[in-house]
């Protein structure tokens, strides 16, 4: 799978689509900056998040964090899969399977408050199967094991805190 041009340094989205979901948060805006509540100095805790237009073939959903300006590639800060097909998925829900994230921890890890602001993306694909993988699955097993099987896929992105000095 390749990322569009605007995040190429991570390889988890798909060239291809079939439809878009829609991804949104009560908590933060497209673009906007995530609640410190929601980073890892604050409640570390996931924020609510709300899915539309899952076909109605979708059998399991996969979730993921990624911090997209992470040196080097992106950070995964959360991926979960076999997730079932939701709406809504609310902060410190434990359905699916939750994998390892980079930081080697099989659960949620906000983003950190450091010297710049980060961009971050959830990244949310409809599947028409479950994986039935283990947790300790690598991420890259994972991606290639979705590939075939999305029938849609949407992001919502947000910083890790304010600037001013932004480029989308």
């Amino acid at each position: 799978m390749q990322l569009t041009a605007q995040y190429h340094h991570c390889s988890v989205m798909p060239a291809y689509h079939k439809t878009w979901l829609t991804i949104h948060s009560k908590v933060f805006s497209h673009g906007g900056v995530l609640p410190a509540i929601y980073r890892s100095d604050g409640l570390n805790t996931n924020p609510s998040l709300y899915i539309n237009s899952l076909p109605d073939s979708t059998k399991s959903i996969v979730l993921l964090l990624l911090d997209t300006d992470a040196p080097v590639s992106a950070r995964v800060h959360w991926i979960c899969w076999d997730l079932p097909p939701t709406t809504q998925i609310q902060p410190n829900e434990c359905r699916g399977v939750t994998g390892f994230n980079d930081f080697q921890l099989n659960n949620y890890t906000g983003p950190c408050v450091g010297d710049s602001s980060h961009k971050y993306l959830f990244i949310v694909f409809a599947l028409n199967t479950l994986l039935h993988l283990p947790a300790t699955t690598p991420m890259a097993f994972v991606e290639r094991s979705l590939q075939p099987h999305v029938l849609a896929w949407g992001t919502i992105l947000f910083f890790s805190t304010p600037s001013h000095n932004r480029s989308h």
